[in-house]
């Protein structure tokens, strides 16, 4: 036999052996609780907050004012509030925020959320040019690195004609990814620099270097001024259902809209006015450089109408963009100092907008506050754009605001097949998903986010969980991936209600060996089997990993959650590679690490069989946990081939899971 060392490979895995029965959640039973908390379907008492900007009769912010001072009518009823807060930040962005002073003044049932900032980064790239797309940019990370507050939640997306509304990254007060997606944004804009084609002239157009414009799309239906207008109040109305002020950082050159074209500057207005009434002011910035237009509505004019409108503010100058740095400490200045008031509402499920007026019983004050709210409404009801924004809030916000999800456990495995990197997604859903589920129109989404948070993969499918009724069913969604690290999400949507159910889960996808031994993600297995199982895209019991992780399912199931106390043992399918001649003698091992002491545990490993499947070998064994105490593991499993020197031609690979 050819002579290759000691070949060594490693598996971490992170493996929970719970005090007892049930299904692993990588949240503490705070967030558990706190996430669980039912949704609201009927008239119901909850807490409404407002925010509040109060300036003297100099345009100066007053920040020591009293919850006496203020009167809150609510579609012209006056309101008792209960809760009032002051949210003061230092005239500098400091290391940390300035801590908010809170008063509870009447006690209450309902707890009263921390209400902070937000901030929705908007580059239009069709009123754009490159040069204006550059400085977009680079606002928007200065306003990122010289003004956000580390509470500041901050989305960013982007507009054209062709694309619509990109969503690049929802509310996070992860700046770094933030940073990260306004970097990102490198799509052509669509004119260039001096305003070739116009909003409404049905074309976009870009720029090819010296052989001028190329058109390369054309609709002639619906003018991209419209079109514009029509998706951004769908936007509105999403924002709407947001709490608090969304402040729109919106980067653009404006556009001419012809004065005469009244059906375009209606849609105009009552989008502006959509966006004033969801609470989302635009602080709009023009990017343009060169001579303006001279006809209609000219982009920095059109600017300062949607401004207006929304109960913002317009920097229309050209060359405005170059002065960001004052234009952002204005923004800071005209954002940072606020006041909520929270009083009691009863709240049905009709979706109707109620009207907010706030004033002040004395002194010569000008107050600024929400316009309003909506209830909310039937999710059934919900528009497309407006669902989307709800899958989203459930799958990427650390807390999301959309609803309380129930949570469930999955696995994330990796493999290779045909020379290509897959991840596998695995879930046993639980009893609880199962019950509350049945019967009902339902829609399951799988989704696959890389580094950046950008959707690699997805797939929806709209399954009958009665047919399923009693039995435990196995989801299964197999993916080819480059090497790299993600974020795996499995959500089910009751689509009349909204109710859902999450799992989430992280896994690395490493580079392919050049020479040998590749040990892939083992499957840990547990005994009882006679599962059904639900391939995403695949016929019943033809997915690809089928063959690779092989095992009896009348007597086996894969373990997707935390183990049940008083396990002996449990098994393991793990596929390997070998670069080269396999070596004859491969010694498997497995150790405990408690993830609290930090003590090893060798755990007594057997083989029962093996088997070569596409030039890889797979071997199915048993580890014993008899002597294991109840606890946080990682599990490592190790393979060699230990004729030969150690040493050389070692490789190692390992997978989270949670």
């Amino acid at each position: 036999m050819k002579s290759w060392g000691i070949v060594s490979a490693k598996v971490l895995l992170l493996l929970f052996f719970g005090v007892s029965s049930g299904y692993m959640n990588p949240l503490s039973g705070q967030e558990i609780a706190q996430l669980q908390k039912p949704l609201q379907h009927e008239v119901a008492v909850t807490l409404k907050l407002i925010q509040v900007y109060i300036t003297d009769k100099n345009g100066k912010q007053v920040t020591n004012l009293d919850k006496s001072e203020f009167r809150v009518f609510d579609n012209g009823k006056l309101q008792t509030i209960t809760e009032f807060e002051r949210h003061m930040a230092p005239a500098s962005k400091p290391a940390t925020e300035q801590p908010v002073v809170k008063e509870t003044l009447v006690t209450t049932e309902i707890t009263a959320p921390r209400m902070g900032r937000k901030f929705f980064v908007l580059i239009d790239l069709d009123s754009n040019d490159l040069e204006g797309l550059a400085k977009s940019r680079s606002a928007a990370l200065h306003f990122l690195d010289s003004q956000a507050l580390p509470s500041d939640e901050i989305s960013v997306y982007s507009y054209s004609f062709m694309q619509g509304l990109v969503l690049h990254i929802y509310l996070t007060t992860d700046h770094a990814k933030v940073r990260e997606a306004v970097r990102r944004i490198r799509d052509v804009p669509g004119k260039q620099s001096g305003g070739t084609g116009g909003a409404d002239t049905g074309t976009i157009v870009t720029s090819s270097g010296d052989s001028g414009n190329v058109r390369i799309a054309v609709q002639a239906s619906t003018s991209p001024s419209r079109a514009f207008a029509d998706r951004m109040t769908a936007l509105a109305k999403v924002l709407g259902h947001i709490p608090g002020y969304k402040n729109i950082l919106y980067f653009s050159q404006g556009s001419v809209i012809n004065g005469m074209d009244g059906d375009a500057v209606r849609r105009l207005k009552d989008m502006s006015r959509e966006f004033g009434a969801s609470n989302a002011p635009f602080y709009a910035v023009n990017t343009e450089t060169p001579k303006p237009f001279t006809q209609g509505i000219g982009g920095g004019e059109l600017l300062a109408f949607v401004a207006e409108l929304t109960g913002g503010k317009a920097y229309k100058e050209i060359g405005a963009v170059i002065h960001f740095a004052d234009i952002a400490q204005d923004i800071q200045d005209l954002t940072r100092n606020y006041y909520v008031l929270g009083f009691p509402v009863q709240e049905s499920w009709d979706g109707k907008y109620h009207k907010i007026k706030v004033e002040m019983r004395s002194g010569d004050y000008r107050v600024q506050a929400q316009a309003g709210y909506y209830n909310p409404k039937p999710f059934r009801d919900f528009s497309d754009l407006e669902k989307e924004i709800h899958l989203f809030d459930l799958a990427l916000v650390e807390k999301p605001a959309a609803q309380a999800p129930l949570m469930f456990a999955m696995r994330a495995l990796h493999f290779e097949n045909k020379e290509a990197g897959r991840v596998l997604m695995l879930s046993k859903l639980p009893a609880e998903v199962m019950d509350k589920f049945a019967k009902k129109k339902i829609e399951l989404v799988s989704l696959i986010f890389d580094e950046q948070d950008n959707p690699v993969d997805r797939k929806q499918t709209k399954p009958d969980l009665a047919k399923y009724k009693g039995a435990d069913l196995f989801y299964s969604s197999e993916v080819p991936l480059k090497p790299g690290a993600y974020r795996c999400r499995i959500i089910i949507r009751d689509m009349d209600t909204g109710e859902a159910a999450l799992a989430y889960v992280r896994v690395s996808v490493p580079a392919k060996a050049g020479s040998g031994l590749s040990l892939f993600s083992p499957m840990l297995l547990i005994a009882g089997g006679n599962l059904a199982y639900w391939d995403m895209g695949t016929k019943k019991n033809t997915a690809p990993w089928m063959d690779l992780y092989f095992y009896d399912r009348s007597l086996y199931s894969s373990l997707t959650g935390e183990l049940a106390q008083g396990t002996a043992k449990i098994f393991a399918v793990i596929p390997f590679s070998f670069a080269g001649i396999l070596p004859a003698t491969i010694t498997f091992s497995a150790t405990l690490v408690d993830s609290a002491s930090g003590k090893n545990s060798r755990v007594p490993l057997t083989v029962l069989s093996k088997f070569q499947k596409g030039g890889l070998e797979i071997q199915f064994v048993e580890l014993s946990l008899i002597v294991i105490p109840s606890g946080k593991y990682l599990l490592y499993v190790h393979a060699e081939d230990d004729q030969i020197d150690s040493g050389k031609n070692n490789s190692q690979t390992h997978t989270e899971l949670n």
